[in-house]
């Protein structure tokens, strides 16, 4: 990656008269639209701002471009033209709507949205966007499809949909438009208004047009950029880099690239592509920053082969991330099913910090070694961060450093795995001692423990056998004193006025009921839900039945029972 940058051009330009004369697309590989709310408002408000103080020129920065045929390659400068074409979207929408000046509409669709030849219907975009994002964008954008639409599609849109901020930066823009209208509230003034934003945008917000002539060019270009600290995330500079590299060797090997990572981006769909590339390197390298991934790329693969193999290795390792996260993904199903319930409970737990270690072992530990591993990940998480509350960043430093032994194959399997990791493993005495004492456990992680110890129970009881009777995934956490006591437990609270603030939320005063009786028992006083208690099938819920009455020292002595039953459930040896 040495060598100078060859630049074909670098005029400075109206971002409007830009979009005029020419037409965008951004590679399919390329990141997603990616302003949030805040960012699409500063941009906005400060090109308004500009404009009412009778600025000359506003200056935005460099964009970068890459000419293909007839059409530029956005390399650089995505989100600030693909904000600026929805806000002429939304002035053609504006000016043409409700029988308005369908002339000016047409005219701003002709020179700033999408324009069709003579003789055909559909409008030939200003911008293509990349395949997350384009459909989106032309149904919106280009076309117009009706706000009504828009809205009810961002109502479904989860926020980590790649299409979210799109959407929600077509909405904000369009809701900004129609409120300078609303301020202006006349319109033949509005429309004045609005013709001077156009010209601003078109002759005085500038830019530095900055063209390349090859791919080799572009990438150099991107690693400049970074260095004089232009905002490219980690995974778009490793990404860069590695088309660079991939370039280097031919066009074919580019190809075969762009579309592993098209593959790779799709799979991360739903999640934080920086998020991934922390694990990932971890997973491989041991611990490390996310600002310190790019270099340490550049310093360990430096050819076209290396940049394959890497590749590769990332998009593999995508899809057992997402994994990671689903008990029913693919991925586990060469595993026993036992596996899958130690996914699903340690997504439950919520331990980020193991993450590397369970990316590293799917590859390097055999299909018999990996349940082992799990259930001492699932000890370790409870132990030393669940209850024990210990700080995460030891957890963190001693599960990179396991990561990395297991990738290096010096750690072979979860008896290997338990020697490294002590530190973190809290002892049983001071686990014991913790559980005892803890309280306000978030409701999912107070039923994965109840169920956990009522699974023990059962095989205590009932031998083998017992899973045959875990309890129903249906069932609920109950509040034995309600966590808004009434009146059915005012004797209580007369004898002990703090007892709801101090004991609603500990774990002694909780237990799993079917939900059709919880219902049932609800609010109930005591001496109604302990006959419901009695009945149930569930052992450690039939065990409150066996107090008389309920108080604060009854919560304190049953945590202790479940707490001495804990550091059984929770020990790997």
């Amino acid at each position: 990656m040495s060598g100078s940058v060859t630049l074909a051009e670098a005029p400075t330009t109206g971002l409007g008269k830009l979009i005029t004369e020419n037409r965008f697309f951004v590679p399919t590989h390329q990141r997603d639209y990616k302003w949030d709310n805040e960012r699409v408002a500063k941009f906005y408000e400060d090109l308004i701002a500009a404009m009412d103080r009778g600025d000359r020129f506003y200056f935005i920065g460099l964009m970068v471009f890459m000419r293909e045929g007839d059409r530029l390659r956005v390399l650089d400068g995505q989100q600030r033209l693909a904000t600026t074409i929805i806000i002429f979207s939304a002035i053609r929408a504006w000016t043409g709507g409700d029988g308005g000046d369908v002339d000016t509409a047409a005219r701003i669709q002709y020179d700033f949205v999408g324009r069709a030849e003579y003789g055909e219907r559909k409008p030939e975009p200003k911008l293509v966007l990349n395949r997350n994002n384009d459909d989106r964008f032309q149904k919106y954008v280009v076309h117009g499809s009706p706000l009504a639409e828009l809205k009810a599609e961002i109502r479904k849109t989860n926020k980590n949909d790649t299409n979210y901020h799109l959407l929600d930066a077509i909405q904000y823009i369009h809701d900004c438009i129609g409120m300078e209208a609303e301020k202006i509230n006349s319109g033949e003034r509005t429309a004045t208004y609005l013709a001077k934003l156009i010209k601003f945008l078109r002759d005085s917000v500038m830019v530095v047009r900055l063209t390349v002539p090859n791919e080799s060019n572009a990438f150099r270009v991107f690693e400049t950029l970074n260095d004089r600290g232009m905002d490219l995330s980690a995974i778009d500079l490793l990404k860069n880099y590695l088309f660079g590299l991939a370039f280097d060797e031919s066009v074919d090997c580019l190809s075969q690239m762009e579309h592993r990572w098209s593959q790779l981006t799709g799979t991360l769909a739903e999640y934080r592509q920086e998020d991934f590339l922390k694990v990932y390197w971890t997973s491989r390298h041991g611990r490390t920053q996310l600002d310190q991934i790019f270099e340490d790329v550049k310093s360990l693969y430096k050819t076209s082969t290396d940049a394959v193999g890497l590749s590769i290795d990332l998009l593999e390792a995508a899809e057992h991330y997402v994994a990671l996260d689903s008990p029913g993904d693919p991925t586990w199903m060469p595993y026993p099913a036992v596996v899958r319930d130690l996914i699903r409970d340690l997504d439950i737990i919520g331990s980020k910090q193991v993450r590397p270690v369970m990316l590293a072992a799917i590859k390097k530990f055999h299909i018999g070694d990996m349940e082992r591993l799990l259930r001492l990940l699932e000890t370790i998480s409870v132990r030393w961060q669940l209850i024990g509350e210990e700080r995460t960043g030891v957890l963190e430093i001693q599960c990179a450093r396991l990561a990395a032994l297991i990738w290096k194959g010096d750690v072979r399997n979860a008896t290997d795995a338990f020697r490294e990791v002590q530190a973190v493993y809290l002892d049983d005495k001071r686990f014991r001692e913790k559980f005892t004492d803890k309280d306000d456990i978030p409701n999912q992680k107070a039923s994965y423990l109840l169920r956990k110890i009522e699974e023990h129970e059962r095989s205590v009881h009932s031998g083998a056998a017992a899973k045959d009777l875990a309890p129903h995934p249906a069932l609920t956490l109950e509040h034995i004193l309600p966590k808004n006591p009434g009146e059915e437990w005012a004797a209580e609270l007369a004898a002990d006025p703090r007892f709801a603030d101090d004991c609603a939320l500990r774990l002694g005063n909780m237990c799993l009921m079917p939900e059709s009786r919880n219902r049932e028992g609800a609010r109930a006083a005591f001496v109604t839900k302990r006959a419901l208690y009695a009945a149930s099938d569930l052992t450690i819920t039939r065990q409150v039945a066996d107090y008389n009455s309920w108080g604060r020292d009854t919560v304190g002595e049953r945590q202790a029972w479940l707490a001495v039953r804990a550091v059984t459930v929770w020990r790997f040896s």
